[in-house]
């Protein structure tokens, strides 16, 4: 499988964190970036050099006289400098679910750097690849610091990383570095590293974001009932595919299993009833999208992420080779009253 082309980008939305943080200082963000405070493309997709996004970073390193920026910035991330990503974040039923998310969606929020999860006997590593190309310091301690207060925003009681490992070299004090962490943090290290203790994984989050399951909640419900009325193996599958598309692509061994049989009989079913599993699958996500499309509160990024797809681009090529026009077409037709595609 090819590897994916990381165009080195980050969010808009990151820029709105530094706008943010230098304003709760009581300064002009403006006159001291000398970059306008962005107006974040509704549809999800403005992304900006990481490049620039270290430049920015540097300039209010420099005004503040800050060399921790990068810790204070990170420790006042929310949910809406994620986007959509930190709302799914929210929405997970534990740290385990949600460090899952964070894996397959990360480009969304971070996409200048390739990152891999690997379990050792002690902890799970979060590793990033720098052998290619390595972001400034203040990217890379921004970046930490954002991904462990979020995290630790998500839990009930105390949760801290196993340790923390830079790749640059390390402060002049790296007390600071220790006391924001609360673990271990080694500088000089072969590959920037996170590491995460089992013991977390099961750990229940603090809240939900309610609003959005019960949006999920309403177009699946939606969805099912406007379905032609089949066997109840179909039926079932359907639902399960449903709740599973917004965590990626759903596996038949995953919906054998919450059906409580193995996916050869699950299969054999299918075929009885005339279908199959890519079929129901297909069905489903373009049923779900339809029902998306009707939604102005959701962007084209938020309906390519519910649909299990990791990049916008290949929601809209799937979605044109199945419907003969691109997800933006359909919703402008909807909008304006024009129901030919739909069923």
């Amino acid at each position: 499988m090819a590897k994916p082309l990381h165009q080195r980008v980050v969010p808009s939305t990151f820029t709105l964190l530094l706008h943010d943080y230098l304003e709760s200082c009581g300064y002009v963000p403006d006159e001291v970036l000398g970059v306008s405070r962005p107006a974040v493309d509704p549809d999800g997709q403005d992304r900006v050099d990481v490049v620039q996004w270290e430049q920015m970073l540097e300039r209010a390193m420099a005004h503040l006289n800050d060399r921790q920026l990068g810790l204070k910035l990170g420790a006042t991330v929310r949910a809406r400098h994620l986007g959509v990503v930190g709302h799914l974040l929210l929405a997970s039923e534990n740290f385990g679910v949600a460090l899952t998310r964070l894996e397959q969606y990360q480009r969304l929020i971070f996409d200048a750097i390739p990152m891999t999860r690997r379990e050792t006997p002690d902890a799970i590593e979060m590793v990033w690849d720098i052998s290619e190309f390595r972001t400034g310091i203040l990217v890379g301690e921004t970046g930490f610091a954002a991904m462990v207060q979020f995290c630790r925003s998500l839990m009930e009681g105390r949760a801290d990383p196993h340790s923390v490992d830079f790749a640059h070299p390390p402060p002049d004090d790296i007390r600071p570095y220790e006391e924001f962490f609360r673990c271990p943090v080694r500088f000089l290290c072969p590959a920037p590293i996170i590491r995460v203790g089992y013991e977390l994984l099961a750990r229940p989050l603090r809240k939900t974001d309610a609003a959005l399951e019960k949006l999920l909640e309403q177009h699946a419900q939606r969805l099912l009932a406007q379905l032609p009325r089949q066997e109840p193996v179909v039926m079932q599958v359907r639902r399960v595919i449903a709740e599973l598309l917004r965590d990626g692509e759903p596996m038949i061994d995953s919906v054998s299993s919450q059906l409580c049989c193995s996916p050869r009989t699950l299969q054999r079913q299918l075929k009885a009833a005339g279908t199959s599993f890519r079929d129901e699958t297909n069905l489903v996500r373009n049923e779900l999208c339809k029902s998306y499309l009707r939604d102005e509160q959701l962007t084209l990024a938020d309906i390519a992420l519910l649909l299990g797809y990791s990049e916008h681009s290949a929601f809209t090529r799937a979605f044109r080779k199945q419907n003969g026009c691109t997800p933006q077409q359909l919703r402008e037709r909807l909008q304006t009253g024009w129901h030919a595609l739909d069923r």
